[in-house]
């Protein structure tokens, strides 16, 4: 039918369409959302209405926040549920996917990822022979871009650098390591992609020099943990030497790029720094953020003080109008600690129904970015955790992989 290979096609532009294009990728949803919507049968949607209820539970402290707002004169802020509608379509999309579409969903995601990486590295290595002796400016405030120019460089590293890599894309370099990651994992921990075992090799290590170049602090220890996970969780020596070889590799491959390892110097400084010199980083001011919570009275704390009026408040006190850059306390200080247990509730949920290593690994990764990045607030996240997420609750995809713990030579 017409209508079931319009659905395909779009299901399989979803992810791809949201790295590219924030209104593309609400056109497909929309589509997807009204296809899926209108097949639903009415026993299948009592059958899922428990899961669904479940998977609902963090858009529930979203309008918990909302509804705060409103008791206490702010504006009901319709854009905050548009914003996060994919928490409730997308388990329609992904009920109404069949079984070998929401595998090649997955698949498309990956190859799409890959090769946009790999095109936007080389462009960025080609720039970098070109512009050898330029000094651009793009990561940095002058001052430190000056100063890293000053060294002796092969080629001009500063084009490697997460700003000079998404010179023609609109992406933020945390979701972005977030993607690359959740490529690795699946890469590693499932059978989703069929493909002999050097070209999987080959594409685990391109979304790795990808994350080191973005240099996203919460990207480079997700990698960490997922190629600990993958080499050491084995009970074979051999496997664990590997991992011990490709850490260090890593590491040092770490701390000889310049672009990754000044940005890594400089939110140690802003860390450690007591003087007000490099607030200006991103490290600096989530500590300033994050350290706005004492000022909150207990009686704030507990129940929330919405939406709005809570970014108001942050706003007064730091000076800063930025979120929290932090799930667990920018939930808490929107819905108090109802919504926390249902924040926790929501990113826990998937253990009831798929314990895969692959999802345990998933909620881990994104459990770790959720500390640093308001990861559920923007449409990069919305999205791509709300698809996962429904793969896990409802698809009928298998992500257990026995040979996940025995990495093939």
């Amino acid at each position: 039918m017409k209508q079931d290979w319009i659905f395909n096609t779009l299901l399989l532009m979803l992810l791809p369409s949201l790295v590219i294009s924030f209104a593309a990728n609400s056109i497909i949803l929309g589509a997807l959302s009204v296809i899926s919507i209108f097949q639903i049968s009415r026993s299948t949607a009592k059958t899922y209405l428990r899961k669904y209820l479940y998977f609902v539970s963090f858009f529930l402290a979203v309008l918990l926040g909302l509804f705060l707002d409103v008791l206490s004169g702010t504006d009901f802020d319709s854009r905050q549920i548009i914003k996060r509608a994919a928490f409730i379509l997308m388990p329609f999309i992904i009920l109404h996917a069949k079984k070998h579409y929401q595998r090649l969903a997955v698949q498309i995601f990956i190859y799409f990822l890959s090769s946009l990486s790999f095109i936007l590295i080389l462009i960025g290595f080609v720039r970098s022979v070109i512009n050898k002796n330029k000094v651009l400016y793009g990561n940095w405030d002058s001052k430190t871009t000056e100063a890293f120019y000053q060294q002796d460089m092969i080629i001009n590293w500063g084009e490697l650098s997460y700003k000079r890599l998404f010179l023609f894309l609109d992406m933020h370099p945390s979701y972005y390591a977030f993607f690359s990651a959740t490529a690795i994992l699946i890469l590693l921990f499932t059978n989703c992609l069929r493909i002999k075992n050097p070209i999987k090799w080959l594409l685990v290590t391109l979304h790795a020099i990808m994350i080191v170049l973005l240099s996203s602090k919460a990207g480079l220890a997700s990698l960490f943990i997922i190629l600990i996970s993958a080499f050491f969780l084995n009970k074979d020596l051999s496997y664990k030497l590997m991992g011990t070889v490709v850490i260090l590799i890593l590491i040092i491959s770490i701390m000889s790029i310049p672009s990754t390892q000044l940005r890594l110097k400089r939110a140690y400084a802003s860390l450690t720094s007591k003087n007000t010199e490099l607030q200006s980083s991103s490290s600096s001011e989530r500590m300033i953020l994050w350290g706005s919570l004492k000022d909150f009275s207990a009686q704030e704390l507990l129940t929330g003080v919405g939406i709005q009026s809570s970014r108001s408040k942050i706003n007064l006190l730091t000076g800063i109008d930025k979120n929290m850059h932090n799930q667990y306390l920018q939930v808490l200080v929107n819905s108090g600690v109802a919504g926390c247990i249902l924040l926790i509730s929501f990113l826990l949920l998937p253990l009831a129904y798929n314990r895969s290593l692959f999802t345990k690994m998933f909620i881990a990764v994104l459990l770790l970015n959720l500390m640093i990045e308001n990861m559920l607030d923007r449409a990069w996240g919305v999205v791509f955790v709300s698809f996962f997420y429904a793969l896990f609750i409802f698809g009928d995809l298998n992500f257990s992989n026995e040979k996940s713990l025995k990495i093939e030579n």
